[in-house]
């Protein structure tokens, strides 16, 4: 049964779990360095093997995260829980929408993820106490579902005002197309994203620590890449459904464009699309199969004490993954190295790995630290305080005794 308060000790940290993460946030630097498309028009290498993977492991991994700090493999439900979810789904949110100001201003091309993460956890709150299995049911069933949703509820749902990242002043001046935006027309809408969480939520609820899970989520995440890619190929390609795609919804755009660009969503053809971010069944499906894999992966890699020890700088950097993309952000709206991508994706993941395996003998990552807070000082405040325990009465006691 699930227990009636949120754990007082974070659970101890899984190293594979911390590799994954920073394996997941290193992608996702290459991708907002490199870009999708060279000038050419072909997809970069960055695009082809991190697009759509990374933040998608990124999800996952913020859904085990949350499994661990509302209980584990014994749930943590009630109105303390509750609030402390919330609570870091509103810090979350916070810095999200401070980071869509810089986004904004040096017109980054980035897609700032953090205030879908936001919905994304309160939507995580009617789910806490349901069973890996259900979970991984629902997560199969929103990743094949979802898409065709959010395909009817682009056109029903006004699209957001603004353009770019969302801000605070979008809160106030368009909270219905701010709404919009995290629920469909973004990047990463949270109705379909949702199976991530899920996903996550239903590892995190698992002994990631059994011998015999990691290759389970290794080769079934590997032979879940494998039949989706299979089925989505003929699809494309035996049935001609690249062509109606190419047609539907990239007119005059190259072969290579209309395979591994995210379709716009005119038509439901794009729906055939497997290309990173299209919101597709085929999407859904590889990217959970690839997040399933780079997890199992990450867990095998790290039995070894010296493999543990040679990835102790990413498993320090997927340790604070909040603190370290902000940052990311920021360095990009500098515009600094813009001219020099290699160099300055060099730089950026020096940095990071750096900076977190100094900062890990402090503690938490800063930004960690504040939300972690925050979600603390909110639980507490409203869990009801533990009845004394009984006093044995001494007269009565030496009255037994005699």
């Amino acid at each position: 049964m699930p227990a009636p308060y949120a754990p007082k000790q974070a659970a101890p940290r899984i190293v594979g779990v911390d590799v994954a993460r920073g394996l997941a946030l290193l992608g996702m630097f290459s991708v907002h360095v490199f870009g999708a498309f060279d000038e050419a028009g072909s997809p970069t290498p960055a695009w082809m093997f991190a697009g759509g993977r990374s933040s998608a492991t990124f999800a996952v991994t913020a859904g085990i995260g949350l499994a661990f700090t509302t209980g584990g493999r014994r749930p943590a439900t009630g109105r303390p829980a509750t609030v402390a979810v919330a609570a870091r789904a509103g810090v979350i949110a916070l810095i999200g929408l401070l980071l869509g100001y810089a986004s904004r201003a040096a017109d980054l091309d980035v897609d700032v993820i953090l205030a879908f993460y936001a919905l994304l956890f309160l939507t995580a709150i009617p789910l806490l106490g349901l069973g890996p299995r259900t979970l991984t049911a629902l997560a199969l069933s929103l990743a094949v579902g979802a898409p065709f949703a959010v395909h009817a509820l682009r056109g029903a749902l006004p699209p957001p005002a603004f353009d770019g990242d969302p801000t605070l002043q979008d809160v106030v001046t368009d909270p219905l197309g701010l709404v919009s935006d995290l629920l469909v027309h973004g990047d990463y809408p949270v109705l379909a994203w949702t199976a991530y969480l899920c996903a996550g939520l239903a590892l995190g609820r698992l002994d990631l620590t059994s011998r015999s899970l990691a290759p389970r989520l290794l080769g079934g995440g590997l032979a879940l890449v494998a039949g989706v890619w299979l089925v989505s190929s003929l699809v494309l390609f035996r049935f001609d459904g690249l062509r109606q795609l190419w047609r539907a919804e990239f007119p005059g755009a190259s072969r290579a464009e209309a395979l591994w660009d995210s379709p716009d969503g005119v038509t439901w053809w794009a729906l055939l699309s497997r290309a990173p971010h299209a919101t597709t069944p085929f999407d859904l499906l590889l990217t959970l199969g690839s997040a399933a894999a780079i997890l199992g992966g990450a867990l095998l890699l790290t039995r070894s004490a010296l493999l543990t020890w040679a990835l102790t700088p990413l498993a320090a950097a997927g340790s604070m993954p909040l603190t370290l993309y902000a940052a990311h952000v920021l360095l990009l709206a500098t515009g600094a190295l813009s001219g020099s991508p290699g160099l300055l994706y060099a730089v950026m993941t020096t940095g990071a790995l750096l900076f977190a395996l100094s900062w890990r003998h402090v503690g938490r990552g800063p930004l960690e630290t504040v939300v972690a807070g925050a979600a603390r000082r909110c639980r507490e405040g409203v869990t009801p305080p533990r009845p004394p325990e009984p006093v044995a009465d001494p007269v009565r006691l030496s009255k037994h005794t005699e």
